[in-house]
């Protein structure tokens, strides 16, 4: 994948800055200012909707690299009205999960105090009125539930977590908005988990990506205290999968992406602003994704063992 690092004003561009060690909420502001501001988003046109979408997967604090971290989701509120006027009506935005219910992740992560905070509605993507939407991924028809709230913004803007995940190897942009999908019970769609992710993105366009890599999430938690933002998830995911130690281009849902014209990863255009992108990647806790599917089929084969010997069942989620 050839990078540059230089300005380029096109959906190809990605930002990567840094907030100073101890992260504190005024260095967090500065750095997705900087971010972007760099970015330079054309905010000109008429704007009255626009929705958040953080990832609250589970009821882990920010503390954990799990969960968008409140004050960074702040900071960009902050910026979207100093950019549309305080008149502009912002959404924060989630679905339930498999075992997250949105309305108590609100509560705990401390997104009912920020809304308060800054006069923001809260709104649960499983609830409400759900458009059944059918898109093509590989030549396979999908049809995907989604909160019509998604359909009809006028902004979206994407704000998930630099993390290294089980099945697909990484979690950020692209992954953030299979969590839109309305249904609950997300593992239903592990067996084809690539496709419906890239589903997902070709229903529910992604405008603005704002990346929350403050503390993130490998082998271990680690306050890496970065924010990358792009304007198109295929080429953020690309940098944020670099950054993780992965090829992008061996990650299977990266690859049906460009496949299937969510973005292009040729010549992406890395603008990088008190960080440095070498450094970065050295300092990322990295996780041997493939050393950890090894070690899941062996404890799942011997799992199967002993249910066989004892008559137990497997419960369907861990065959997916």
């Amino acid at each position: 994948m050839p990078i540059s690092v230089m300005e380029p004003n096109y959906l190809n561009k990605v930002v990567l800055t840094s907030a100073p060690k101890n992260c504190s909420n005024t260095d967090i502001i500065k750095a997705v200012e900087r971010a972007l501001d760099k970015l330079n988003f054309d905010f000109s046109e008429k704007i009255e909707n626009v929705v958040i979408k953080p990832n609250l997967c589970y009821y882990w604090d920010y503390s954990t690299g799990e969960t968008t971290d409140p004050r960074v989701v702040s900071a960009v509120i902050d910026y979207v009205r100093k950019s549309l006027g305080e008149d502009v009506k912002i959404v924060i935005a989630e679905a339930d999960a498999s075992a997250m219910k949105t309305n108590y992740s609100f509560k705990v992560l401390g997104y009912e105090k920020l809304a308060a905070e800054k006069n923001v509605g809260l709104m649960n993507l499983s609830y409400g009125e759900i458009m059944e939407k059918k898109v093509k991924v590989k030549d396979v028809e999908l049809t995907l539930p989604i909160n019509k709230v998604l359909l009809d913004a006028d902004l979206i803007i994407n704000m998930p977590k630099i993390k290294t995940h089980n099945i697909v190897g990484i979690t950020c942009a692209l992954k953030n908005m299979f969590g839109a999908i309305a249904k609950p019970r997300k593992y239903a769609y592990h067996n084809m988990l690539s496709q419906v992710i890239v589903g997902a993105n070709k229903i529910v366009r992604s405008d603005i990506i704002v990346v929350d890599g403050i503390i993130v999430r490998g082998s271990s938690p680690k306050k890496l205290g970065i924010v990358l933002a792009g304007n198109n998830p295929l080429t953020t995911d690309f940098i944020a999968a670099e950054i993780m130690g992965f090829n992008p281009k061996k990650v299977e849902y990266l690859d049906i992406a460009e496949k299937e014209g969510i973005g292009s990863a040729e010549s992406i255009e890395l603008v990088e602003d008190c960080a440095d992108f070498e450094q970065v990647k050295k300092v990322f806790p990295s996780h041997n994704y493939f050393l950890h599917k090894f070690l899941w089929k062996l404890q799942l084969k011997m799992l199967n063992a002993y249910a066989t010997v004892v008559g137990d069942v497997i419960p369907p989620v861990l065959k997916q």
